[in-house]
């Protein structure tokens, strides 16, 4: 049975209810004037119900690409498809985007009392996500061709972007007490972190396209649930939770690196996944 194929459709639909939870969550779950979460949230066990079934049903549905793990990059991934592209390249372009937006904020409204570190390492994050979105385009086209060591290597700065990244919001989160409110988005950052180690692995080490698919569907879901709630819970008027606008910019170049994983998502959910849309691929990964 290849359940696999309905992962893309399931992770767009999930979506819906995730943003409606999670707005709800943010409109209800705190307390106004102090921003701290209320003692015994339903809305707070929605979402962690709803993204607890999410996960079990990408598991069970991405099981199947255990059969894949000798399959080629180029065959599982590889394609000339001119909607990835776009995809791909629209993800890089706002991945990088964010980036300079990211240093232009901290060069503009720099954090109070930060150790010098601290300031680096933001200015390093920012770096490092524009060269991750740099190569996010550079390997929507190499996708597009057989892979060689060179192409294969535009795996690696996603996933060294993504550990900083992760980092980042670790570091500017773990001890506010209104961590409830950001918990869901560093639970997506830890999920991005996954996503792209599993993307490289497929061309370094040993290949595991159905933790790939598991770990792009379900950082996905929760990451656009998280930004597009608070969205969603702005508009109608939220008091209790405020975001910063590096939290802000950072939940948005998270769903934009989503928006790559989703599109690769949909490369690995074709049928038949053993025909890959290239003409002479090799059987070997990479020369």
């Amino acid at each position: 049975m290849k359940s696999y194929k309905a992962l893309p459709a399931l992770t767009i639909g999930l979506c819906v209810p995730g943003v409606a939870v999670r707005a709800l969550h943010l409109l209800n779950g705190f307390e106004i004037g102090t921003g701290l979460p209320a003692a015994g949230s339903v809305w707070l066990t929605a979402c962690i119900a709803l993204f607890a079934l999410a996960a079990v049903v990408f598991a069970v549905c991405a099981l199947p690409l255990r059969a894949e793990k000798h399959t080629p990059f180029e065959t599982l991934l590889g394609t000339q498809n001119v909607s990835f592209r776009t995809a791909a390249v629209t993800a890089g372009l706002l991945v990088a985007l964010g980036g300079v937006a990211y240093l232009l904020t901290t060069l503009r409204v720099p954090e109070q009392d930060a150790a010098v570190w601290a300031r680096a390492l933001e200015y390093v994050y920012a770096a490092l996500t524009v060269i991750a979105g740099a190569s996010l385009l550079g390997l929507a086209g190499a996708q597009g061709r057989t892979m060689t060591a060179r192409s294969a290597a535009l795996t690696l700065p996603p996933l060294i972007w993504s550990c900083a990244h992760l980092l980042v919001t670790y570091r500017m989160t773990c001890i506010d007490p209104k961590l409830p409110s950001f918990g869901f988005g560093l639970v997506a950052d830890v999920l991005l972190v996954l996503a792209f180690y599993h993307l490289a692995r497929l061309l370094y080490g040993k290949p595991n396209p159905s933790l790939l698919a598991f770990f792009s569907a379900s950082a996905t879901v929760i990451a656009v649930s998280d930004l597009g709630g608070y969205g969603v819970a702005w508009l109608m008027g939220m008091r209790a939770v405020d975001w910063p606008a590096k939290t802000l910019l950072r939940g948005g170049v998270t769903v934009a690196a989503c928006v790559l994983l989703l599109a690769e998502l949909f490369l690995l959910a074709r049928e038949p996944i053993a025909e890959p849309e290239m003409q002479n691929v090799p059987q070997s990964g990479i020369e």
